[in-house]
């Protein structure tokens, strides 16, 4: 019976029952990516950002416009009565050939842009953060559920045992009530756990708009350490680096910089623009007096404008200091945020090496529970030990298997995280994590 029961726990920890295909973190990251209505529009914000810059590039060119006109007028006075059928068409140039502020403003609109891009890029690897932890927090569930029904399954035995005890008169009525009540405690544990199973399941339906059912698990021998020669400095100087939401946020001040120039401009500089016309208006009269003649009258303009703000009560400097003051706020912001992501980043890395150590003290409480199960049963059966105390040894072994897993669990997401952090979080990345996840037997 001892090594029945010893068996059993180990067996049941790790083995689950047969389900169907698996599905592996790429393809549900895949299936996030088609689904996500965050991710579509940032793509779509991100090509409306890349025709803003052409519609502004745009004033920086000639404007050649048409116009035409087709009309009839009718005078019926004392001394004239005459009408007039006319029509005339023309074509105008306009082409700013020194606007700074048009040459910021390209800026502007370029800088926006390349902020879209790197939001789109920023929202895909929030969507696989989010996927994966929640692909994760599904892996928990279900293992917290196998633990439990293995716990449900040996705690039923021991039920069982005890009640064919109480009937040939070797237990007390006791031993077999405390057995009920643990089996009836463990039942309503599973209900918990099934119930967080399937939780978790609706969240990734949320996400990915598909049932998954069944999804590979970690490898035991995933290795559970950190890279020696990661350190935080490096960690956070290639945050400096490759951080989406820190390069939005550097891109958000040279945009507020930027809006500086264009406010200088505005105010301060001249534009000046070679501006030309064609036009060609006709003219057929009837009844009118000589001096109106029929016939069409061809007009050629070229010329050079300049136009120079000079005053706006006050509006000017006011806008300026207004951008100095907005280019400020954005640099402090960006200092805020940069202190914010220092600090997850040392609160990641210092959570990875707690990680590390708690993962390696659980699989030797595991040995140290499993060996005291042993003796508790094998006192149990000659009757030094009661129920009780297997009960109890028996739970607290279920509980460090659950533990482990969990811990094992939450270090790949706390590496994700800081991935994330970091900005690498790629699609290799993920991909080279997939090799890790198997399918369960």
């Amino acid at each position: 019976m001892k090594k029945h029961i010893i068996s059993s726990l180990i067996a049941a920890a790790v083995l689950s029952s047969t389900t169907a295909h698996a599905e592996s973190i790429y393809e549900v990251y895949k299936l996030a990516k088609q689904h996500d209505p965050g991710l579509r529009a940032a793509a779509a914000t991100y090509r409306a950002e890349n025709e803003g810059v052409t519609v502004t590039k745009g004033n920086l060119y000639p404007n050649i416009s048409f116009s035409g006109n087709l009309g009839y007028s009718k005078i019926d006075g004392p001394s004239s009565d005459y009408s007039n059928q006319s029509n005339s068409v023309s074509l105008d140039l306009n082409y700013p050939i020194y606007s700074p502020a048009l040459g910021y403003a390209v800026d502007a609109v370029e800088l926006s842009y390349e902020s879209a891009g790197i939001s789109f890029d920023n929202t895909e690897e929030d969507l696989a953060l989010t996927t994966l932890t929640e692909y994760f927090n599904l892996l928990i569930a279900q293992s917290t559920l196998q633990t439990t029904e293995a716990l449900v399954k040996s705690t039923a035995s021991q039920l069982d045992r005890a009640k064919k005890q109480y009937e040939v008169g070797l237990a007390s009525i006791t031993d077999l009530q405390d057995a009920q009540a643990e089996y009836d405690s463990v039942r309503v544990t599973e209900l918990s756990a099934r119930s967080d199973v399937s939780y978790a399941q609706k969240a990734l339906y949320q996400r990915t708009g598909r049932e998954i059912q069944s999804i590979p698990q970690l490898a035991k021998d995933y290795p559970i350490r950190l890279d020696p020669t990661m350190t935080v400095d490096s960690l956070i100087a290639k945050a400096h680096r490759d951080n989406k939401e820190l390069r939005i946020l550097n891109l958000s001040v040279a945009s507020a910089e930027n809006n500086v120039n264009i406010q200088k401009a505005n105010g301060r500089t001249p534009t000046v623009s070679i501006t030309g016309s064609l036009s060609r208006a006709d003219d057929n009269y009837n009844n009118a007096p000589t001096s109106m003649q029929d016939g069409a009258t061809n007009t050629s303009s070229i010329g050079l404008g300049v136009s120079i703000p000079l005053y706006q009560g006050g509006a000017i400097n006011a806008s300026v200091r207004q951008a100095v003051a907005e280019a400020e706020s954005a640099t402090e912001q960006r200092a805020s945020s940069l202190q914010t992501i220092e600090l997850n980043i040392r609160s990641l890395y210092l959570e990875l090496q707690t990680a590390v150590a708690q993962i390696e003290a659980q699989q030797q409480l595991i040995r140290s529970r499993a060996s005291a199960l042993e003796a508790t049963t094998a006192g149990y059966d000659v009757g030094t030990r009661n129920l009780v105390e297997l009960l109890d040894a028996q739970s607290n072994l279920f509980d460090a298997q659950n533990t482990y897993e969990q811990y094992r669990y939450n270090f790949v997401v706390k590496k994700l995280s800081l991935l994330e952090a970091t900005g690498d979080l790629t699609e290799d990345k993920i991909k080279e994590l997939d090799k890790w996840l198997i399918a369960k037997n």
